[in-house]
C-alpha cells in the first residue's frame, strides 16, 4: 500500500510529539538516546510537507513554491533556538553541570531551592504541544491537494497594447523597460 503525503507527514508529526515527551519526561541516559531515535523517525516530516504543497502547485511555480518553504524553515532554524533559550530561561532550566564545592556553606540548600523551581522538561513538553497542533491542522488537511491554476502572464506574452504599438516586450529587464517609452 503506497502512503500519502498528508499521511507521511501525520506519522512524522507524531514522532515528533512523542520525541518532545520522552525528553520532557525522561529521566535517565538510555532515555534520551531513545528519544534521539523518535527524532530521527519524525525527520521525514519536511520532505512530506514539501512533497503536499508541491502537489498544490502549477509546474511553473514550483520554484516560487519551494523557495517559500525553504524561507520558512531558514527562519525558524534562525528564531527556534532563541526563542526556546527564552523558554529554558523562564523554566529555570540551567544547561551547565553544577558541581559541589563541600567548602562553601548552604550551597547544597541554594541548590535545592533551585531544583524545586526547575522544570527542566517544560520546554520540551511546550514544543510537544506545537507539534500536537501542527498534527492536528496536517490531519484537518484534504487528503489530495487541489491544484489551483493561476494565469501568469509570461513575458514573451504578446498583449494586445504591445501589438497596436509595433513593440513586443520579450526579453528585457524591469531596469531597461522603464527607459523605454
Amino acid at each position: 500500500a503506497v502512503v500519502s503525503t498528508q499521511s507521511t507527514g501525520v506519522i512524522g508529526l507524531a514522532f515528533q510529539v512523542l520525541q518532545l515527551v520522552w525528553f520532557g519526561l525522561g529521566l535517565s541516559k538510555w532515555m534520551m538516546w531513545f528519544a534521539g531515535v523518535l527524532a530521527a523517525a519524525s525527520s521525514i516530516t519536511y520532505p512530506a510537507i514539501s512533497a503536499y504543497a508541491s502537489q498544490s502547485a502549477d509546474s511553473e511555480q514550483q520554484g516560487l513554491l519551494q523557495g517559500i518553504l525553504t524561507g520558512i524553515r531558514g527562519l525558524s532554524n534562525g528564531f527556534g533556538p532563541a526563542v526556546f533559550g527564552l523558554l529554558f530561561f523562564f523554566f529555570h532550566v540551567e544547561l551547565d553541570e553544577t558541581v559541589l564545592d563541600e567548602s562553601l556553606p548552604n550551597q547544597e540548600e541554594d541548590l535545592s531551592k533551585y531544583n524545586s523551581m526547575s522544570m527542566p522538561g517544560g520546554p520540551f513538553l511546550f514544543g510537544a504541544l506545537l507539534a500536537f497542533l501542527a498534527l492536528l491542522i496536517t490531519m484537518s488537511l484534504p487528503e489530495a491537494a487541489p491544484l489551483h491554476r493561476v494565469d501568469i502572464k509570461k513575458k514573451t506574452d504578446i498583449d494586445s497594447d504591445s501589438l497596436e504599438s509595433g513593440f513586443v516586450n520579450q526579453d528585457l529587464s524591469p531596469l531597461l523597460s522603464d527607459s523605454i517609452a
